[in-house]
């Protein structure tokens, strides 16, 4: 697994800054970047405090990373709200984080054009009532029965032997190597960011909706 370092989150974030559209970051190459910040900081606190100019070097590097990265994931947030009020869908590939903030957007998006669309049409505006307070003999939902779960659809680049328990409780794997699997996202995060998996788009969720 190739490493990324300084020059490689420097060019990308340059790229980003100078294009329009929103290029392809994945899961694994974020967090590779976020794992180079983490290394830097390490070598700090581990570097003695009389190496002055070891640590100036280390400590500026450290300065130049964290922004280069913040103002990369800025960047890409505002493209995501230029293609959501553009009623389009940024063609970059994203990562899970961001691919969920898209979608957050898209339904809020959705959810005021209706608005504007009672209001136009003269539609009543749906009654505001008082949630009833709950007893002590009504059952309190988990999360996994009052939240609707995400799912993601993914590839596999290595084995994975052990089975794991889904958010949703279903028992999932083991996997072998390019074997395809939709699980929950929540899940897919961590094999994502350590590239034993990829994201498999469909031709629905990639086409116009």
């Amino acid at each position: 697994m190739s490493e990324i370092g300084y020059d490689e989150i420097h060019l990308f974030w340059k790229e980003e800054k100078d294009t329009k559209a929103l290029l392809d970051l994945e899961d694994m190459k974020l967090s590779k970047m976020s794992d180079y910040l983490s290394k830097i900081r390490k070598v700090l606190a581990e570097t003695p405090s009389g190496n002055v100019i070891q640590v100036e070097l280390l400590q500026e590097e450290g300065v130049n990373v964290e922004f280069m990265i913040k103002d990369l994931l800025k960047i890409r947030r505002q493209k995501i709200l230029a293609a959501v009020l553009d009623e389009e869908k940024p063609v970059g590939t994203m990562p899970l984080a961001e691919e969920e903030f898209y979608k957050r957007l898209l339904r809020g998006m959705e959810s005021h054009t209706e608005f504007i669309d009672d209001i136009v049409t003269g539609k009543p505006s749906p009654t505001i009532t008082k949630p009833k307070p709950k007893t002590e003999e009504e059952p309190i939902l988990s999360n996994l029965e009052d939240e609707s779960l995400d799912y993601v659809m993914v590839r596999f680049l290595r084995p994975v032997k052990d089975s794991v328990m889904g958010l949703d409780e279903i028992v999932y794997g083991p996997f072998q190597k390019e074997d395809i699997a939709t699980i929950p996202t929540e899940n897919a995060k961590i094999w994502l960011r350590d590239g034993t998996v990829t994201r498999v788009v469909s031709v629905l969720e990639d086409g116009d909706e």
